[in-house]
């Protein structure tokens, strides 16, 4: 027998289905705080990781408005410019790029709104007043309704080091091709030509030299030795150069007398200064010391001399000095001026463009129709170089001919 079911009895069992319900909403609401909770934690660690990851870069990253100014700079950027965050969000770009202006700036805007994104070269100014060079990637990005300039910015002063390191390389390689070649022309031309010329003559002289009188023989052995002096200067020039230009000879200054040194050319040259009857004056006082490498004073000195006896008429006078330093402190350094001056041809101002250049390198014939190569003075320009020193020359036609040599202070 059944009996039936109280207003009370089924208020209390709805009730109970209701806490069960709302225990069931709540669990669900818990478990989706969980994950609201968890992926707050992911965003917030991705933006953690992108912040530390735009301020680890050595690249600079840095926002500007329509207007120039500053709205986010990362670490890098306050590193490689010098300020800090707050100096920087206070500052426009005009303040650190000297080449823009605001006119500038905006013809530059309009051109990120066109192109949205290009890269370019400029100069940046660091707080304390450095320039360096940088490459920027300009970013046209929309954010919130406001249109901005992303840049990314480096620091390219190595590699415009690099660069003109390549570029010097390129140039150097290109000379020494140059001097490759003229290299061999030299041995093609102005050693081949004299050295046949010398073999035949001295060829000519064996089968005649029965029949010739004593004179004769000792006029034809004069041209011999004359031959060979010329032949073993210009050997000697070009062996020195090639020397010189790979690095095989080794600078070693020493203390040395130059008057003693001028002397001993001179006595090499006698037989080219007494055929032309020149009088050779070393005016270097005899008690002046100077500290250089011998071989290579040496080697300059014979060339000058020998080219100013070569371009100077019979009876003529070649002077070699030395010029005082009108400085009277010894404690400055002192370099030393020296010259070589003749009275004979002198020169045009096209012939002195040519000296010392082997690219454009010219020779003309002597008064007694001596040939040679230019390679002297060359190889005189490097040496007087490696003394930190300068040559230079003064002429004019038919007023002769002024090299003056300048070495710099060397000490031991």
């Amino acid at each position: 027998m059944s009996f039936p079911m109280t207003a009370s009895q089924k208020s209390y069992e709805d009730l109970l289905l209701e806490i069960q319900r709302l225990e069931a909403e709540n669990q669900a609401l818990k478990q989706n705080q969980k994950n609201f909770q968890h992926h707050q934690t992911k965003i917030s660690d991705l933006l953690q990781f992108t912040q530390f990851s735009i301020d680890t870069v050595s690249d600079s990253i840095l926002w500007l408005d329509e207007k120039g100014k500053y709205v986010f700079v990362n670490n890098a950027t306050c590193i490689n410019y010098g300020y800090t965050k707050e100096e920087l969000l206070s500052m426009t770009m005009f303040q650190v790029d000297p080449l823009f202006t605001k006119e500038i700036w905006e013809v530059h805007w309009n051109e990120i709104l066109e192109k949205k994104s290009f890269t370019l070269e400029t100069i940046n100014k660091r707080k304390d007043g450095t320039p360096f060079p940088i490459e920027v990637t300009v970013n046209l990005v929309e954010y919130d309704g406001k249109k901005y300039n992303c840049a990314i910015v480096r620091d390219i002063t190595e590699q415009k080091l690099n660069e003109a390191k390549l570029k010097q390389a390129a140039i150097r390689l290109e000379e020494l091709n140059a001097t490759k070649d003229k290299f061999f022309s030299i041995i093609a031309h102005d050693l081949r030509g004299p050295l046949g010329a010398h073999k035949d003559f001295t060829k000519l002289l064996i089968e005649r030299f029965v029949s010739l009188s004593d004179e004769e023989r000792e006029i034809n052995l004069q041209i011999i030795s004359e031959s060979s002096e010329k032949l073993y200067s210009l050997m000697e020039n070009l062996l020195h150069w090639a020397s010189n230009q790979n690095g095989s000879i080794q600078f070693q200054p020493t203390q040395l007398k130059l008057y003693t040194l001028i002397q001993k050319t001179i006595e090499f040259l006698t037989l080219s200064i007494q055929k032309k009857q020149i009088q050779v004056l070393n005016l270097i006082p005899e008690s002046l010391e100077i500290v250089a490498d011998a071989f290579m004073v040496e080697t300059i000195f014979r060339n000058l001399i020998a080219n100013a006896i070569k371009y100077s008429e019979t009876n003529q006078r070649i002077k070699i000095g030395w010029i005082q330093s009108e400085s009277n402190d010894p404690s400055q350094n002192r370099s030393h001026r020296f010259y070589v001056k003749d009275e004979g041809v002198g020169m045009t101002k096209e012939q002195l463009l040519s000296l010392f250049r082997l690219e454009r390198k010219y020779s003309t014939p002597g008064t007694a129709k001596e040939t040679g190569t230019g390679l002297g003075l060359i190889l005189s320009k490097d040496f007087v170089e490696q003394h930190q020193g300068n040559i230079w020359v003064e002429s004019e036609p038919k007023h002769g001919t002024t090299f003056y040599i300048e070495l710099g202070h060397i000490t031991i």
